[in-house]
């Protein structure tokens, strides 16, 4: 794949038909764009992707009951070069920071102009992030307000690394040679200092961090 080239791969990904045949009519009327394809499911897209991949992807995080965010991050993993850019009515500050942390390049709201659109494919593929100006100065930087893991001990930061990967309590403790109610009273604290609650919270504390990234997550 040559994202260097003067005409682009574009594949659309959207489980709202009406929504994606604008998309893919947008895209297509720019000369230096060409739609590979419009797909409604990861099963259909992963099939194409057999066969040839794009030099950018277009994608919804509303895909019916699909884990959208395990799938940026399975491809991402498995196919690093190729740029995904969110575009999604899901504009709150957590799916930006879960879909960047997962290995999206850009996120754009569906309130988005045309020409925002087409500013953020030739962002991505250029390898920069791109935040859409409607989503406001608070996600325009995903590090803008930083999870201060600057907190944490050194004990602390081998804990949250471990429970970002999925490791329970007691595997943490037999890996770190601590005990069951260590560990739970290390992720207390850790919950405490950071104001975290949720497991993606926790994924991305970790990238701050820089104790994890995309490939640890996807083993």
């Amino acid at each position: 794949m040559d994202p260097t080239a003067s005409i682009h791969q574009v594949a659309i990904l959207d489980a709202h038909a009406t929504i994606a045949a604008g998309v893919r009519a947008l895209v297509a009327a720019e000369p230096d764009f060409e739609v590979q394809g419009v797909f409604q499911s990861v099963s259909e897209l992963k099939s194409k992707f057999e066969l040839t991949i794009p030099h950018v992807l277009i994608m919804d995080l509303q895909l019916g009951d699909e884990s959208v965010t395990s799938e940026i991050r399975e491809l991402s993993y498995r196919h690093p070069e190729l740029p995904i850019l969110v575009f999604t009515l899901l504009d709150s500050r957590t799916y930006v920071h879960d879909a960047i942390a997962f290995g999206a390049l850009g996120f754009l709201s569906k309130a988005s102009t045309h020409q925002q659109l087409i500013e953020a494919l030739h962002a991505v593929i250029k390898g920069k992030h791109f935040f859409g100006a409607e989503l406001g100065a608070s996600v325009v930087n995903i590090d803008d307000e930083a999870i201060p893991v600057n907190l944490l001990s050194r004990r602390e930061l081998d804990v949250l690394k471990r429970l970002a990967l999925g490791f329970s309590p007691k595997e943490i403790g037999f890996e770190l040679g601590l005990s069951d109610k260590t560990i739970h009273a290390h992720k207390n604290t850790i919950r405490q200092k950071l104001g975290l609650r949720r497991q993606s919270d926790i994924i991305r504390a970790a990238f701050s961090a820089g104790v994890v990234n995309v490939r640890d997550l996807v083993g």
